[in-house]
């Protein structure tokens, strides 16, 4: 089973004034500043997939800073709450098992690890096509860290950044399993 973390919204807050600088070809760059996230307006999907079933299902972010430089360089690290795992695809008991599971010491381990995190930093030149950006990072799960790239598209809604992303990760690599 793969799990695919999709951060649907994840907002960066610094002043009143608009955060966005627009070029010629309408790539999107943030202004020079360090943003933290709004964690209660950020929202991380998880799907965990197997060969014939997946689940969906939220955590919460606990913080994170980014840091946007002079040369359009971004970097950051988000901490993530793993004690709040949600299962969103089930009810009742079926929901409660999952979550359970998900806790335990054979996934997430969650009473030993409560925290994941995400250390990353934009490739240089990494802007693609309109507003994607290339990022390279280290994601950190169960103490285990390891390698991880990512496209992110940055959008502009004044006064406030706002981010989409999709990782995927083999989860065996941070010794969660079945």
């Amino acid at each position: 089973m793969n799990f695919v973390f999709i951060v649907i919204f994840a907002s960066c807050g610094k002043d009143k004034e608009s955060n966005i600088t627009h070029n010629t070809a309408t790539q999107l760059y943030p202004k020079k500043g360090v943003y933290s996230v709004i964690s209660d307006s950020s929202e991380l999907v998880w799907v965990g997939k197997k060969i014939y079933k997946s689940h969906i299902g939220t955590i919460n972010l606990k913080n994170g800073i980014i840091e946007v430089k002079n040369n359009n360089e971004i970097s950051g690290e988000i901490k993530i709450d793993m004690t709040t795992i949600n299962v969103t695809d089930l009810k009742g008991r079926a929901k409660k098992s999952l979550e359970g599971h998900l806790n335990n010491e054979d996934f997430f381990d969650v009473q030993k690890y409560p925290e994941s995190s995400f250390v990353f930093k934009s490739e240089p030149n990494s802007n693609q096509s309109s507003n994607k950006i290339r990022f390279e990072g280290i994601l950190t799960i169960k103490g285990i860290s390891n390698p991880l790239s990512f496209d992110a598209i940055i959008q502009e809604t004044f006064p406030l950044l706002k981010a989409n992303a999709s990782l995927s990760f083999d989860r065996s690599k941070y010794d969660v399993r079945y």
